[in-house]
């Protein structure tokens, strides 16, 4: 799983964390609402978030506060499967709440919260352009959500909430596409502080910016600090797999293959609960396992590890998708005849 499934749990956050009074701010109800489907989707618990996205009694014209929540959820929910086929409903939803906050926000330009709902919106629309690879329309959307929070901030400074998104563009943005596009400042370092004070000091978003800062510190090979922060995120979210992947990896860069082994095999039994799987995480998992098996020359379980990895049933798109892993497994396995 790549790192923009946490960005967009980061990013949906962003669109209810503020504290800003005015005409635009979710009531208390909402806002509480809203924290228990975040909650729920870091448990991965689809479900019971998509049965509270009606209750929010969303009054906006359009209702883009709710077709927001649903989208974020619907984004997690295929980003977790690693499964885009309901691209259509999830465009919709996110380009209906767009045209809805544009309109409101044109109206109340003065309000925080405004700004900070359609920047929200933006992110959704760059997090999945960035996910499914088309990186320009990506930037290009990250752009209008960076302008959006930082208008917002500038409009509230106590929208520390805020600081998770515009952290999270100003750390990826550099690390990701500087090298598509060579005259983007290196704000990398700019994107920790800023993720660091939505972890301190932001309340509904305090989660989404923690898993952020764990990826990005990972990404910088801080793994001491990204290790602690999973740590903590695994036990609030009772194993969730976003705390299991950051675990995994952390461990794999550490060269920790005993607990490598440990948290893959966790995530990969809790895929298996979930169903509906199309095999590319399931791949990664036994990828990941198998490669720890072998360098610790443990090579019949190394094997079996490997031999599933060519035992699934896989779509065309899977196989291209996962096709240097596939490559590599077959490698492996020719490595160990006769071990």
């Amino acid at each position: 799983m790549s790192y923009i499934r946490i960005v967009s749990l980061i990013i949906l956050t962003n669109s209810v964390a503020a504290f800003a009074e005015g005409a635009l701010r979710p009531s208390d109800a909402q806002l509480k609402t809203i924290s228990k489907a975040i909650s729920y989707i870091f448990q991965d618990s689809f479900t019971a978030s998509y049965d509270l996205a009606p209750e929010l009694n969303d009054t906006l014209p359009g209702r883009p506060l709710e077709k927001l929540l649903y989208a974020s959820i619907l984004f997690s929910e295929m980003s977790d499967a690693e499964d885009y086929a309901r691209e259509k409903e999830l465009l919709k939803n996110i380009d209906e709440s767009i045209d809805s906050f544009k309109e409101l926000s044109d109206n109340h330009p003065r309000d925080a919260w405004g700004q900070f709902l359609l920047g929200s919106a933006y992110g959704y629309k760059s997090i999945y352009f960035g996910q499914t690879g088309g990186w320009f329309k990506s930037f290009l959307a990250g752009l209008k959500a960076k302008s959006r929070f930082s208008d917002a901030i500038k409009l509230d400074p106590r929208l520390f909430d805020a600081y998770t998104g515009l952290g999270s563009y100003h750390y990826w943005s550099s690390a990701k596409l500087k090298k598509y596009i060579p005259f983007l400042s290196d704000n990398r370092k700019k994107g920790l502080g800023e993720l660091r004070l939505a972890a301190d000091s932001s309340e509904f978003s305090r989660g989404p910016a923690i898993v952020g800062l764990a990826w990005a510190l990972i990404n910088e090979n801080k793994l001491a600090e990204a290790l602690k922060i999973s740590r903590d995120f695994y036990s609030t979210t009772n194993g969730g797999r976003a705390s299991l992947w950051l675990l995994g990896g952390i461990y794999w860069r550490r060269g920790d293959y005993d607990r490598t082994i440990q948290y893959y095999d966790e995530l990969f039994k809790s895929l298996r609960r979930a169903g509906n799987q199309n095999y590319y995480n399931l791949i990664f998992c036994n990828y990941r396992k198998g490669s720890s098996l072998y360098i610790q020359r443990k090579y019949p379980e190394a094997r079996f590890e490997f031999e599933s990895i060519l035992s699934y049933e896989l779509s065309s798109e899977i196989k291209k998708r996962h096709e240097e892993t596939i490559k590599k497994t077959k490698d492996y396995l020719k490595k160990m005849e006769g071990k």
